[in-house]
């Protein structure tokens, strides 16, 4: 029987999975403890593999919440980014591809179906009978819907720089010329088709739609940047979310953007900016702790 700090070992493992099929940090944690309560209702049985009962559980009230969230999405205002996933302490160096907003957001495209058996596969490292029996379909069926998913990452950019230390020099490096203007050394750090995703939610000022090229995104951030300083000189600090180094921007003692980069051949390839207040509280609440 699973109880205690068993069962809290456990939940972390069930959060992940749900996170990485919803993008929702909160989504992730409700459908954990759902599947928890399903348990005690259940009368509590004794479990003969408690970690599989569980993601079962777990990926079917995920499949059922993705037609929610896939509704939700349609209405939001700009582009949409997955909450922020903070590592569990800060002096982290290891890359975690599994959760790279990259990765997230290509997930977010596949289906429903398609998005279970990978992630249990490919990044859960589940056997294809396993996955099977998880989501209730045949193994050959689930290894069809891992092949059509990675059918779909194929072509997609992967980071050369595999590194933390590297991802922060560059991204230093971003920051210094920004507040300096400097167009020269962003053309160093910065690749000439880059794309930045600014998600503000529609709840604070944000490109409403993909900013692309060079020239585009450094007049934005330069002109953002600007006008912000206007008030008080704006503060970097690095935070360390899904699975690489980022950084949280203050104004004074309040955050107003929390930026993340996908580095491609030593240049940054695409900028993720979180603007929207919702999103950027769990940097709050890690600061104030």
């Amino acid at each position: 029987m699973v109880t205690g700090d068993q069962f809290e070992l456990l939940r972390q493992n069930l959060i992940g999975f749900c996170y990485r099929m919803l993008g929702s940090l909160p989504d992730a944690e409700d459908i954990a403890q759902e599947a928890y309560l399903r348990w005690e209702q259940a009368g509590r049985p004794q479990l003969d593999s408690p970690r599989s009962w569980y993601l079962r559980v777990c990926a079917r009230l995920c499949l059922d919440r993705i037609k929610s969230v896939r509704y939700q999405r349609e209405k939001y205002v700009g582009p949409w980014l997955p909450e922020p996933m903070l590592a569990d302490h800060a002096d982290r160096t290891e890359l975690d591809e599994t959760i790279s907003i990259a990765l997230m957001l290509t997930i977010e495209r596949l289906k429903p179906a398609e998005r279970a058996a990978f992630i249990l596969h490919d990044l859960f490292g589940y056997e294809f009978q396993e996955v099977a029996e998880i989501l209730g379909l045949e193994a050959d069926n689930c290894r069809q819907l891992a092949k059509r998913a990675r059918g779909h990452l194929r072509g997609e950019k992967q980071r050369s720089v595999t590194d933390a230390a590297g991802i922060k020099r560059i991204s230093d490096a971003f920051f210094q010329a920004v507040n300096a203007g400097d167009l020269d050394r962003l053309r160093d750090v910065l690749s000439e088709d880059v794309v930045m995703h600014t998600d503000g939610g529609g709840k604070v000022s944000a490109a409403r739609d993909l900013i692309v090229g060079f020239d585009a995104v450094t007049t934005f951030m330069v002109r953002v940047i600007r006008y912000a300083q206007r008030e008080q000189t704006i503060l970097y600090r690095p935070a360390w979310f899904n699975g690489a180094p980022g950084a949280v921007s203050y104004l004074g003692e309040k955050i107003i953007a929390a930026y993340h980069f996908e580095v491609i051949d030593d240049k940054i390839a695409t900028l993720y900016v979180y603007r929207n207040p919702d999103k950027l509280a769990i940097f709050e609440q890690a600061s104030a702790s």
